[in-house]
């Protein structure tokens, strides 16, 4: 069940708890001052006893509705008309894409720009600067990937999240048993042109957010310069001389869990041979 709705469900649930509490501490207390009154007393109880049972019962409906929204995606299941959609605040992301840049011998100065086009940002680390819809950075990339700020903080990779990643229509991918995701995707990803290292750090991201699932629906964009993805967030990267870099990859997973097994046209890839200044990215976004 979705975070916002379980949430809620616990606070709902808590609240009763502590009215009905506090109800009963109150009732003996006040048994305990007025002896004289137990009988009196008693017939209260059973007063607020019963106001507390139409309560709880409340709240039980108020928890159940809850609940269908949160799983059946509508307030009234048995209505196709009803527009209650309990995932309407939580647009798909594009789940942490991070951008590795390998200079060339020596180390390359680098320019590194990403626009979003009609999606919003929601996180970037190191902190890039912000022109309208595009964000940018200055970095020195060693050979060996590692990368070094102005101040000489070291970095890893560049990382980006961002929502209104849309819907993908999957026409051709992979549909894979939850528990075959590992090998999976360490096959394909070296397929596509991952290193190991790259490909480690894909799989330890995405791993335990597929592997439970009866199976996935998997498809790969980015990999085309044309296609949805370039289009709706454009890389661009060049040295410090202007000149673009030699070589890039971009490697984005659209994945859906689904219960049955789904008849899909295989992707293929052609690879991707590295040379001189190189990017490399990838990221993922769970389709619901």
């Amino acid at each position: 069940m979705n975070l916002k709705y379980t949430n809620i469900i616990l606070t709902v649930l808590l609240a009763a708890t502590v009215i009905l509490g506090g109800t009963v501490i109150a009732m003996f207390a006040r048994t305990s001052k007025e002896s004289e009154k137990n009988s009196k007393m008693l017939q209260e109880m059973s007063y607020d006893v019963d106001n507390i049972a139409d309560e709880v019962d409340r709240i039980s409906d108020t928890v159940y509705d809850i609940m269908e929204q949160g799983c059946t995606g509508s307030s009234d299941p048995d209505d196709p008309d009803d527009p209650y959609d309990p995932f309407y605040l939580y647009p798909d992301e594009v789940d942490k894409p991070v951008i590795y840049l390998y200079g060339d011998e020596g180390g390359t100065e680098a320019h590194v720009e990403l626009v979003l086009h009609d999606a919003k940002m929601l996180t970037v680390w190191p902190q890039a600067y912000q022109s309208a819809d595009t964000y940018s950075w200055d970095i020195f990339a060693d050979e060996d990937g590692t990368l070094y700020d102005k101040n000489g903080i070291e970095y890893s990779y560049l990382f980006w999240e961002a929502q209104d990643y849309g819907n993908y229509a999957f026409d051709k991918g992979f549909c894979v048993a939850g528990s075959d995701t590992a090998e999976f995707l360490w096959t394909v990803l070296k397929e596509i042109g991952l290193s190991d290292k790259e490909s480690n750090e894909f799989i330890v991201y995405w791993l335990p957010r597929m592997q439970d699932n009866a199976y996935n629906l998997i498809s790969f964009e980015g990999l085309d310069p044309s296609d949805g993805y370039n289009k709706d967030f454009e890389l661009k990267v060049t040295d410090g001389d202007g000149n673009a870099a030699d070589s890039m990859l971009r490697v984005m997973m659209a994945w859906k869990a689904v219960e049955e097994p789904v008849d899909i046209e295989p992707q293929t890839f052609s690879g991707f041979e590295r040379n001189g200044f190189t990017v490399v990215e990838w990221g993922g976004s769970e389709v619901r």
